[in-house]
């Protein structure tokens, strides 16, 4: 036959049944590790997220700086190549300068071989007289057919009668080239004719060696950044793909500025290709413009590959970390859930659960809790046990009685733990009784309780021991802060008015554990001793 009990409400409760439901509550093991993953998990998505932002930032600031350097450095590049071919030209049309040298074959021959070797920039050099007529010509091969250099560029550099640069045009072979000339004046300032060349933009020896020679618009497009040169028209000169050259290049926020002759970065959306990080420069010797541009998607593309990488680098160490963690979580909880399952047996049963043995626990704050709770569980057993025996309160002051002053004082002595003992005694409390009554006497009783529970620290315990007899238990005080309590004390009592006016003193004696003995005996005969010295001396005192 199965036994019941009777629950509250007279409803029957089976022993077995459990009235502290755990259904849909979160275990701390699990709470543990759900943080911890959890915490996991979202440091290393904001970590990412925020290492891709600030990267993708700096990225593209550094890119835009380089892009610009790089346009820069190329259109310096060409004014300084110009500068070259008009010095150079200039030189060597001075050394054709007289109407014998102009007319010489073999000095002009001669001088317009140095001008193409020594110069390395043209494809071709030619003398050309004022009429016209071409009188010498020379290329890598050798004597160049007259007829290959346009007739009509050439006589447009004779018209002008001084420096001159023609308008980009595509040669028999399908490459850009231009014609540069010099004019040659004899010593009276007389016109003589032009020397000249041409330069091929897409030969290495011209812009190709300036902007990557060699290179297909593929291997551009697989690293997203390439460089090309537009005239002061707008006009592709130069670009990887030779087969926008000639081409306009398409107005853009870069373009726009470099044909007003400003220099500088900035980014701009192409319709067809997206964005693209830009860097621009101003030749202003020739009115050309560089740019030096990347994809933001290659950039993009290479810093995902980026990521990537650290995501496997990281992965290894933050798993570990993670495990750890993990590991950590389940241990630090331990100690919670088996307390947890005690206070629960403990609670139904609390006759019937024996105590556990308490394990000291690597976590301090596990440890204190694991301690404090079977201490307190053997204190609420045994306080169980005593409560229909005696009351621990004072009924007339609110304080301690002397039966709980006893249990505090055997337990500071079986923990040995340091304390301080005042005994203390109102001051001729007998004519109190005497002049004013009983009544009044309880009074002063409670005014002194009140006072001292007033003038006490959290730590500290008081109460009546008997009559008008007070006790003041001061844990882990040494001697000077012992003395400077009792007369804090003291003073407070002294100080306090009562609803009837009656002056109050106490007299006080004082000792001190462990200093003068561990033994609570010992310590109340030294405190009685010190008190009896204390009236002995005139009362309203203190005597350690």
């Amino acid at each position: 036959m199965k036994t019941v009990i009777m629950a509250s409400g007279g409803r029957k409760r089976s022993p077995d049944e459990n009235p502290y439901k755990t259904k849909g509550k979160v275990s701390l093991r699990a709470l543990f590790s759900g943080l911890v993953v959890l915490t996991f998990l979202m440091t290393l998505a904001i970590t990412l997220f925020a290492s891709y932002h600030s990267e993708e930032k700096l990225l593209q600031e550094r890119t835009l700086e380089a892009n610009q350097r790089e346009s820069q450095r190329v259109a310096h590049a060409i004014d300084m190549m110009y500068l070259s071919v008009e010095k150079s030209l200039s030189s060597f049309g001075g050394e054709l300068a007289t109407p014998m040298s102009l007319g010489e074959a073999d000095e002009t021959a001669k001088q317009l071989r140095l001008l193409y070797e020594s110069s390395g920039r043209f494809d071709s050099v030619f003398v050309a007289a004022a009429n016209g007529k071409i009188i010498d010509s020379y290329t890598k091969s050798g004597a160049e057919d007259p007829a290959a250099i346009d007739v009509s560029l050439l006589k447009q550099a004779l018209n002008t009668r001084k420096e001159y640069r023609s308008l980009f045009y595509t040669e028999t072979e399908g490459d850009q080239a231009v014609v540069v000339s010099e004019p040659i004046y004899d010593a009276n300032d007389k016109y003589l004719g032009v020397i000249g060349g041409v330069l091929c933009m897409e030969h290495a020896n011209v812009l190709g060696s300036l902007l990557g020679s060699g290179r297909s618009a593929s291997d551009f497009d697989t690293v997203g950044s390439y460089s090309y040169v537009v005239d002061d028209a707008g006009r592709l000169i130069y670009d990887p793909n030779e087969d926008r050259n000639e081409e306009e290049a398409g107005g853009n926020l870069a373009l726009d500025r470099i044909l007003i002759g400003m220099s500088g970065s900035v980014k701009v959306t192409d319709d067809a290709n997206g964005e693209y990080l830009v860097g621009y420069a101003y030749a202003p010797r020739t009115g050309w413009g560089v740019v030096s541009q990347t994809s933001a998607k290659a950039l993009r593309t290479e810093q995902f590959e980026q990521m990537r990488g650290t995501l496997v680098v990281v992965m290894g160490p933050f798993l570990m970390l993670a495990c750890a963690a993990l590991f950590l979580a389940r241990r630090l909880a331990a100690p919670f859930v088996s307390l947890a399952d005690f206070v629960l047996r403990a609670v139904d049963r609390p006759e019937d659960e024996a105590l556990p043995s308490v394990r000291r626990h690597w976590n301090r704050e596990a440890d204190l809790l694991n301690r404090a709770v079977m201490r307190s569980v053997r204190e609420m057993k045994r306080q169980n046990r005593d409560l229909n025996d005696f009351a621990l309160k004072d009924s007339l002051t609110g304080l301690l009685n002397r039966r709980a002053l006893d249990e505090i004082l055997e337990k500071l002595e079986g923990d040995n733990r340091p304390f301080s003992l005042l005994l203390m005694d109102i001051d001729r409390f007998k004519a109190v009784n005497d002049l004013y009554g009983h009544a009044a006497g309880d009074e002063v009783l409670r005014s002194v309780a009140r006072t001292l529970e007033e003038t006490l620290g959290n730590q500290d315990l008081c109460g009546r021991y008997g009559g008008e007899e007070f006790l003041v238990l001061l844990p882990g005080r040494n001697l000077p802060e012992t003395y400077e309590m009792a007369e804090r004390i003291r003073l407070a009592v002294a100080a306090h008015e009562n609803s009837l006016h009656i002056p109050v003193t106490l007299s006080i004696g004082a000792s001190v554990c462990p200093m003068q003995s561990m033994r609570v005996d010992d310590l109340f005969e030294l405190a009685d001793r010190a008190l009896y010295r204390a009236k002995e001396g005139g009362r309203n005192r203190v005597v350690v």
